[in-house]
């Protein structure tokens, strides 16, 4: 049992595959709407069976493009077919210019232009229109009473007006139906094409400015917002910190990088919900076990008790395999408005951590105490 055509489409990385499968069953449709139009009208049952013969043919051609992976060779074949044999003997037996069989001429370029794609496109559009216009010329000159005149064969019957107005009506009704059926596929491809895109860039973008091990901004993104941040050393109450890991070589020297990557998840876990705060504006990895913070506080005593409460959730940070691993962190903290540069402000935030670790680590060290 071969996969459903829906599992089959939804497969398709390529819009240019989707469009072909549309254009395949489209065409399917086509010529098995004119059989049973045929059918109707009493044309021979040769006709019928060649169309049926086509929808099969055209079936098969489904099953080795996406079966057996021979893609092109389907494409190409399938693109002459349709133009070149299928088109050109529905011309020729439905009344050529006499009848709305031109329309179905027009609908084989189209699939040309939705199914194929690079210079074959425009190589097959080149010739399919040649021989297009060859078969009208050849219609109008061998057809019915005028082929007569001139001793020419009739490979065209004549109409008269009622059947042509009637065939013209009906072509337009198959062929509406069966491209606008394509182009309604083909949109709903296009617009969920469309919105993959948009989010494998937000994805993207998302990972460009996150540092990927603990979730928060990375260090590339931190200076990209703090250069741009306007009014950064103006405000009583914006405060910067830059909180270190206690003693992380050791962690990784004593048990290993894998267990120091799983400290600096869950301690980004700790820094990410920080983020929920309106009072914190960034939350970023500096570099190794280093984390920045700035954030607003109405007082230097609230800004010590935020960095002493992320401090103490560190603290209760327990690693199943070792239970007996305590975690600590030093920071260093300073107040924005004091400085007049990026530079000055997390030399002095580092300055800060510095006599933090000198005065045996554990605790916060700020400029303003």
């Amino acid at each position: 049992m071969g996969k459903p055509l829906k599992e089959v489409y939804n497969e398709q990385t390529d819009l240019r595959d989707k469009m072909f499968i549309f254009s395949l069953f489209g065409s399917i449709a086509m010529v098995l709407i004119c059989a049973v139009n045929m059918i109707i009208s009493g044309n021979s049952l040769w006709t019928v069976i060649f169309n049926v013969a086509s929808a099969l043919l055209l079936l098969m051609l489904f099953k080795l493009a996406f079966a057996k992976g021979k893609k092109g060779f389907a494409r190409t074949f399938f693109i002459y077919f349709i133009n070149l044999a299928v088109m050109t003997y529905l011309f020729y037996i439905n009344g050529g210019v006499n009848s709305g069989m031109s329309i179905y001429l027009v609908a084989g370029l189209l699939i040309i232009v939705l199914s194929e794609y690079g210079v074959k496109r425009y190589v097959a559009l080149i010739i399919c229109s040649i021989f297009d216009v060859v078969s009208i010329i050849i219609s109008y000159n061998y057809m019915g009473d005028q082929a007569k005149e001139n001793d020419r064969p009739v490979l065209v019957p004549d109409m008269d007006s009622f059947s042509e107005v009637l065939d013209t009506a009906v072509s337009l009704i198959i062929v509406g139906l069966c491209m606008g059926s394509i182009l309604i596929l083909l949109f709903n491809a296009y617009d969920k094409e469309k919105k993959y895109n948009e989010e494998l860039m937000n994805t993207l973008a998302d990972m460009a400015i996150t540092d990927e091990l603990t979730g928060v901004s990375n260090r590339r993104n931190m200076f990209n917002i703090l250069e741009r941040y306007d009014g950064l050393f103006d405000s009583d109450n914006r405060f910067i910190a830059m909180v270190d890991i206690d003693d992380f070589k050791k962690i990784n020297d004593d048990y290993g990088h894998l267990l120091g990557d799983e400290v600096l998840r869950r301690f980004g876990k700790v820094l990410k919900a920080q983020s929920e705060d309106s009072e914190v504006e960034l939350v970023a990895r500096y570099g190794g076990q280093e984390f920045v913070l700035l954030f607003d506080a109405d007082s230097r005593e609230q800004a010590v008790a935020r960095i002493e409460n992320i401090r103490q959730q560190l603290k209760g940070i327990r690693i199943e395999k070792y239970p007996n691993l305590n975690l600590t962190a030093s920071a260093g903290l300073v107040l924005c408005k004091k400085h007049t540069n990026l530079t000055m402000l997390l030399k002095n935030a580092d300055d800060c951590l510095y006599e933090a670790k000198k005065m045996g680590k554990d605790r916060i060290m700020s400029s303003f105490q």
